[in-house]
């Protein structure tokens, strides 16, 4: 018995310790992307024009939440419009991308080594392609339902806020962490600290989801836990998991693909529904609780909906 949950802790911190160098030097290229842009978004009319859906569903790619969350806030101070932040939610991976590249780094070397088919890293690629196009199409589709109910009720529409509506100023957290990325710090700070501290946070997230998913699967058992990646609704679960606002269910989730417990339809519709804490933020700063349980079900819909297809025909 000891010697058994002995085994699992030594795989699951081998696990944890070989992704390390990878999560740190990808959270050090997120970190200044994001120190980077942050600024500009709350200081341009970035996201108020008719490619908003897309230009969000693009950053909304970058791995990590703190973007869904800068996006969070200017909704609730009704510069951008629900598509608009429903794109960058749908798009948003946060610490899905990390960990599939960082723990398959050797694959990563060998992706155009002519066998891609075989390469597990083909799913990062259809991971992103997927998401991204979806997120574009949901926008859109969003944004053009949400203005024809607004125009019919007499609201006027401008760059995809509202004209009449007074908006508190709040102040904000944009990290992913809770810290505040237009923050005047030291380089240090921002680029090794904060990367580093992420990391070993990630890392431990990822020992501690690996644990208990080797614990289970060992008292489970293997066939069990795989004859679950056949079920037909199982995207609908595993996307009310992604909607929890915190990264660790990406990390359970992803880990749940990765182990062969879930298929890619649900990885996905997990993913797609998950937004990182963008979520605990548009119920903190919109007060209109109506409108963010809206957002939500759309959010869950639209997700377990993408997954629930794509497990008819993958």
């Amino acid at each position: 018995m000891f010697e058994k949950i002995g085994h699992i802790l030594l795989h699951s911190l081998e696990e944890a310790l070989i992704i390390f160098p990878m999560l740190f030097l990808i959270y050090i290229l997120i970190e200044v992307i994001e120190n980077k842009c942050a600024k500009k978004w709350k200081t341009k009319s970035f996201l108020d024009n008719k490619y908003s859906p897309v230009i969000a569903s693009a950053v909304g790619i970058i791995p990590q939440c703190g973007f869904s969350v800068v996006a969070t806030d200017l909704y609730s101070e009704k510069k951008i419009n629900i598509g608009t932040l429903l794109a960058i939610f749908i798009a948003t991976s946060d610490e899905a991308l990390p960990i599939l590249i960082g723990g398959n780094y050797n694959a990563f070397l060998h992706i155009f080594d002519g066998n891609f088919a075989n390469n597990p890293l083909k799913y990062v690629i259809l991971l992103v392609i997927i998401k991204f196009v979806y997120a574009v199409i949901i926008g859109y589709t969003v944004n053009f339902i949400y203005n024809r109910i607004k125009r019919r009720k007499g609201i006027f529409i401008d760059g995809g806020a509202l004209t009449n509506s007074a908006v508190p100023h709040h102040d904000h957290d944009y990290g992913c962490c809770g810290h505040d990325v237009v923050e005047e710090e030291s380089s240090f700070k921002h680029f090794i600290l904060h990367p580093l501290v992420h990391s070993l946070k990630i890392c431990l997230y990822i020992f501690i989801v690996s644990a208990i998913l080797s614990g289970i699967i060992e008292w489970v058992g293997l066939e069990s836990i795989s004859s679950m990646n056949s079920s037909l609704f199982q995207p609908l679960l595993v996307a009310l998991i992604g909607l929890i606002p915190n990264c660790a269910s990406s990390l359970v989730i992803t880990n749940l693909f990765l182990g062969g417990a879930i298929s890619f339809a649900s990885c996905i519709a997990g993913l797609c529904a998950n937004a990182g804490v963008a979520l605990l933020v548009l119920f903190k700063n919109n007060k209109n609780i109506k409108e963010n349980l809206m957002i939500l079900t759309t959010l869950y819909g639209t997700s377990a909906i993408l997954g629930f297809v794509l497990q008819l025909v993958m």
